[in-house]
């Protein structure tokens, strides 16, 4: 059985596991040691990254975006994000939605999909959406929401991704098609995300895998 971390910012507990590990416009910048030893890993594993300006860490935007455009081209960053709009970070929200408009754009220049980190911005997310229009699957991170929000979303056309804390009427909105698992910044092991959720579902942990691999081949353009 496969386990499938779609947003994390530590290594896997288990090598054998496949991890997508988040990485934050600009601390890996062009030739650093972290960037290297990334992509030392990713040789024969199932690391993956995702490249991204968060909303709490703006600080040149012009430089951040450049940056982001330069890794959005790399061979192991199969998303972009996690980008955002939050309402208590101290960059203006017009910021932050100047980033994420451009991160948007490199998601679908490259044809993968956006990790999304949204805190009480959701009218505004939703806007960015419908005048958009993206192809790509943009997936709100860490959803903590619960089941009314996470419907509204899923209209929309948003997948959600579940960690260690999680509404569980919201995860029954989101299975089976609309739904990933992910650690975080977490310590906490991806199986155990599994276990939990799949027990708020009443459902078997096999049954639960099996469709989570089916979602993340939908939503990348290789296979795992």
């Amino acid at each position: 059985m496969v386990y499938y971390d779609i947003h994390t910012h530590h290594l896997p507990v288990h090598p054998e596991d496949v991890a997508i590990v988040n990485c934050l416009v600009p601390v890996f910048g062009a030739g650093s040691r972290s960037e290297q030893a990334i992509s030392r890993l990713n040789v024969g594993t199932g690391l993956f990254r995702s490249v991204g300006i968060h909303p709490w860490y703006i600080y040149n935007v012009e430089e951040q975006v450049a940056e982001l455009k330069r890794q959005a081209s790399f061979a192991d960053v199969v998303a972009i994000g996690e980008t955002g709009l939050d309402k208590g970070a101290q960059a203006p929200l017009d910021c932050q939605q100047e980033i994420f408009k451009a991160s948007a754009s490199f998601a679908e220049n490259a044809g993968i999909f956006l990790i999304i980190h949204c805190v009480k911005a959701w009218d505004e997310l939703i806007a960015l959406k419908k005048e958009l229009k993206p192809r790509v699957p943009w997936i709100i991170h860490g959803f903590r929401g619960n089941a009314t929000l996470a419907g509204q979303l899923i209209r929309q056309g948003f997948y959600l991704s579940f960690g260690e804390h999680f509404n569980p009427g919201a995860v029954r909105k989101a299975w089976p098609g609309r739904l990933f698992a992910e650690t975080d910044d977490r310590e906490i092991d991806i199986r155990t995300v599994y276990r939990n959720l799949s027990a708020s579902l009443d459902i078997r942990p096999e049954q639960f895998a099996g469709q989570i691999a089916e979602n993340v081949r939908d939503i990348l353009h290789f296979q795992l």
